[in-house]
């Protein structure tokens, strides 16, 4: 089989070749899921029945207007720089997901945990308990910066 040699247009050529190539084969795109993908079949279907087509997933609506896209950004990008400056054992029992990480950081049944792993003082959570006047809080000041009696709080 041979194949035909490739043209490139450079600044030397007058640029009268055909550079356009054709494709005989059928290619790996399924075509008889078009019609059912077209959106615009989709909404005309739509607008006659007012049913959406079926889906295994059920839709989720929710108001995020208070929130603002580039702060959640910022805010999942400082956890994730947070989570990385962690030791690679705690990493690693947490299979490198910082929201595995989060969920077990934010359950107050676990402070034992965390305290064991370093990564917070129970005397200072106490502080910080005391300081919400007996509310509860799950409020931890993590280890190696000074007790002052402020506590930083586990952001999802």
């Amino acid at each position: 089989m041979t194949t035909k040699k490739q043209k490139f247009r450079t600044a030397y050529n007058t640029g009268n070749e055909n550079y356009s190539e054709l494709h005989n084969d059928d290619g790996l795109t399924e075509q008889h899921h078009a019609e059912t993908c077209d959106i615009n079949k989709i909404l005309a279907q739509f607008m006659e029945t007012g049913i959406l087509p079926t889906s295994t997933k059920d839709p989720q609506y929710g108001d995020v207007s208070e929130h603002n896209f580039q702060e959640v950004q910022n805010q999942l990008a400082h956890a994730k720089s947070l989570f990385e400056e962690l030791p690679d054992h705690v990493k690693a029992q947490f299979e490198n997901k910082p929201f595995k990480f989060l969920q077990f950081a934010e359950d107050p049944k676990n402070m034992d945990s965390l305290v064991e792993m370093g990564l917070a003082q129970k005397r200072s959570l106490d502080l910080a308990l005391q300081e919400q006047d007996g509310k509860i809080s799950e409020e931890i000041i993590p280890s190696g910066k000074p007790d002052t009696g402020a506590a930083e709080t586990v952001a999802t």
